[in-house]
């Protein structure tokens, strides 16, 4: 497996465990893989481990706290974006991105933030299904109060390096490596 590390920015509290449920709950629905829930700041990292580490604290110390912003829920067409929460191309979280950017000499590119909820390779008929039943059970009308997300996002205190080999679809070598605060 090619060494690869991805920058994520995890929520916390009730946040993490609301989407962390609903992953669990997609997971098993469609024999997918578990994943922590996470926005990637910056995928596709090669290199030695001790130095991304470095950089990732200098991106850290560079980086005040900001808020993500949730949009919608929505199907995507990959196995990595399949069912997600689209976040809101603000200031902070695409300054973030561009600075993570710099920082790994990665060119410039496109970068759209969101929180995955499913990975996984299936048909329209069953994207359409997982989003649908995503959105009722965060969102939805006539759920108990409990169970949705009580807020629309989450303050990015944090940014973590995981190992991420693409090819692992199991998720089963997937790890964190490090975390940094951001000031």
């Amino acid at each position: 497996m090619s060494e690869n590390y991805s920058i994520w920015i995890k929520p916390s509290g009730y946040m993490y465990n609301k989407l962390q449920q609903e992953i669990a709950t997609q997971a098993k629905e469609y024999g997918a893989p578990l994943f922590e829930p996470h926005v990637t700041l910056l995928p596709d990292i090669q290199g030695d481990e001790e130095q991304i580490i470095a950089t990732m604290q200098q991106l850290a110390q560079e980086t005040k706290k900001f808020r993500i912003n949730f949009l919608n829920v929505v199907q995507g067409s990959s196995f990595h974006k399949c069912v997600y929460i689209l976040v809101a191309k603000e200031q902070a979280i695409m300054a973030a991105g561009a600075a993570a950017q710099q920082a790994f000499g990665k060119a410039p590119a496109d970068y759209m933030p969101h929180l995955s909820l499913l990975y996984a390779d299936v048909d329209d008929t069953a994207r359409t299904a997982s989003q649908q039943a995503a959105v009722q059970r965060l969102y939805g009308e006539g759920s108990d109060y409990k169970t949705l997300l009580t807020d629309n996002g989450f303050v990015a205190e944090a940014i973590s390096l995981w190992y991420t080999p693409v090819e692992d679809r199991s998720l089963a070598s997937w790890k964190q490596v490090a975390e940094c605060p951001l000031s």
